[in-house]
């Protein structure tokens, strides 16, 4: 009886919070469908596929982590995003002024709109960079940096919009 008693007061208290997992979502309870729209992007180098790319992850990240249902128009969430900025540039010299390290930078502003709950609406840009030695070119560890890079930016913006860390 005590531990049935321990069960109910459990169920209560995560159903007064809304919808709250243990990956640190909390969406109320009447959010229920969400869209990824289609990113634009206006760097000044434009990588063809980054912008899907960075759709499919996001929308990914938030299927995977929440109970919400992915829809195509009038969805409760809306994400909307633009590639800002894609750059290479040196991060680190030697003591031949060269360039030892270099940097890939990405920014992503994000539009996010929470037509339930509209004091949760945004607009923020997000950036991240990986490092890479410069010896190697940008075409060698472009895979590779584009994951990890987009991976950091879509938690982030997954933490800004629905964990609220």
């Amino acid at each position: 009886m005590k531990n049935f008693l321990v069960i109910i007061l459990s169920v209560y208290l995560f159903q007064s919070c809304g919808i709250y997992s243990f990956s640190g979502v909390n969406i109320a309870p009447d959010v229920k469908t969400y869209t990824v729209l289609p990113f634009q992007n206006n760097a000044t180098l434009v990588v063809p596929g980054l912008a899907d790319e960075f759709r499919l992850a996001l929308t990914d990240k938030i299927q995977q982590t929440t109970g919400l249902d992915y829809k195509q128009s009038q969805a409760d969430l809306v994400y909307s995003g633009t590639i800002t900025q894609y750059q290479v540039q040196p991060a680190a010299s030697t003591a031949e002024q060269s360039a030892a390290l270099n940097r890939l930078s990405i920014s992503v502003k994000i539009d996010f709109t929470d037509h339930k709950h509209p004091e949760n609406n945004y607009s923020k840009t997000y950036s991240y960079y990986y490092d890479f030695p410069a010896d190697r070119l940008l075409s060698d560890v472009q895979a590779e940096a584009h994951q990890e890079i987009i991976e950091q930016i879509t938690q982030d913006i997954f933490n800004d919009s629905l964990a609220k860390w």
